[in-house]
């Protein structure tokens, strides 16, 4: 199952990995060029791990520190079926009035928009809108050109207007000209109306907690969150290369509605037809970013490009020079706190190897001295 989106995905990235023996996954790959310089290093994933992946399960079971997450109250990955990072409550907890009313806010502005692979087929309409559109301006002079555009104009504002981030990216634009006018009541009505459109984009929702699997560094986890519309993953646990604190990548994920290439920077991955029922997707998103890479102890760090891509309720990340992906899926309550106290019982122990290593130090240090300051009173005898 994993293959075939594999197959969809190496057809639009493998071009840019330069490289003839990789075959990249979702959950990673096969051969890894470079050995030091990087943290991200091959990744081994069971048939099993990639089937309960594929199928948009729980995690792996080593991803997640419950043998049965449905007859213990755990969550995971499985019963999470959203964009803000929020787990489902268990069912004896009472919802409270504000909890409901935002869920039904939530509902209704996704009523307003085109979601998912609809997204795709609305702007291959407004595309082919546009051109017949041009058409009609270029042919003005002709009779009865003038409302033939008006008519297109209607349409091609009505198909925008569907558009999330379409209208996040205009609003946002129609509210920095009218502060730059001084009409503030303006403005703020433009910021509320993109701030409303941001709510149903997906990439745009990702904050909160993520694991993936580094290669040879086990699973990791990183937290997501939002400089304006850059993504920052900062690594809340980490290893020798890039340590926790650190950030592993970002991506500027600012909707482009003036650019030749359209909304996405990157043209999206398009799944067969076999692979689409299986995934339930037909388009996957993807976006450019800056992944960092860095030797042992966090030297020579460099950024390098990177590709992120959206597979339903999970992502994955490429450092596309070196051909190395790491696929991200939401952790579970007890996998988090075991990730968490794993981390903080390493830091101990540093900090414990970096205490033995002071004192050793200070006492050869002392024993020298004394040494010395024998060997200097003997020389007076």
């Amino acid at each position: 199952m994993l293959g075939l989106l594999s197959s969809a995905i190496m057809r639009f990235i493998a071009p840019l990995l330069a490289v003839s023996s990789m075959g990249i996954l979702v959950c990673g790959f096969n051969a890894f060029p470079t050995k030091h310089l990087t943290h991200h290093v091959p990744l081994s994933v069971s048939r099993s791990s990639l089937f309960m992946s594929a199928s948009f399960g729980s995690f792996p079971e080593e991803w997640s520190d419950s043998d049965n997450s449905e007859s213990t109250g755990r969550y995971s990955t499985n019963q999470y079926d959203g964009n803000d990072g929020a787990f489902p409550l268990p069912d004896d907890t009472d919802i409270t009035e504000a909890r409901q009313l935002r869920w039904e806010r939530e509902a209704m502005v996704q009523s307003k928009f085109v979601s998912d692979d609809g997204v795709f087929e609305l702007r291959r309409k407004i595309s082919d809108l546009r051109l017949r559109l041009m058409d009609a301006r270029e042919k003005l002079a002709e009779e009865g050109q003038q409302q033939r555009i008006r008519d297109l104009e209607e349409q091609l504002f009505s198909l925008n207007t569907k558009d999330a981030e379409f209208m996040y990216a205009m609003s946002l634009e129609l509210m920095e000209n009218a502060q730059r006018e001084g009409d503030l009541h303006t403005a703020e009505k433009y910021r509320l109306q993109a701030a409303e459109a941001r709510l149903v984009i997906p990439q745009l929702n990702m904050h909160g907690l993520w694991v993936g699997k580094y290669g040879d560094h086990g699973f990791e986890m990183i937290n997501v969150t939002y400089a304006g519309d850059t993504l920052v993953a900062t690594k809340v646990t980490g290893d020798q290369n890039v340590p926790k604190g650190e950030v592993s990548f970002t991506v500027d994920l600012s909707p482009h509605i003036h650019s030749d290439k359209g909304m996405l920077s990157l043209e999206p991955i398009e799944l067969n037809a076999k692979a689409s029922r299986q995934w339930g997707k037909k388009f996957l998103p993807r976006y450019e970013g800056q992944g960092q890479v860095a030797a042992e102890g966090f030297t020579n760090g460099k950024w390098i490009e990177g590709q992120l891509i959206l597979v339903g309720r999970f992502f994955s990340f490429a450092w596309v020079p070196i051909g190395h992906q790491v696929f991200f899926g939401r952790p579970s309550s007890d996998l988090t706190l075991k990730m968490l106290r794993e981390q903080q019982e390493d830091d101990l122990k540093r900090d414990q190897v970096s205490v033995m290593r002071e004192a050793a130090h200070n006492m050869m240090e002392e024993t020298y001295w004394i040494e010395k300051d024998d060997s200097f009173q003997g020389g007076w005898e």
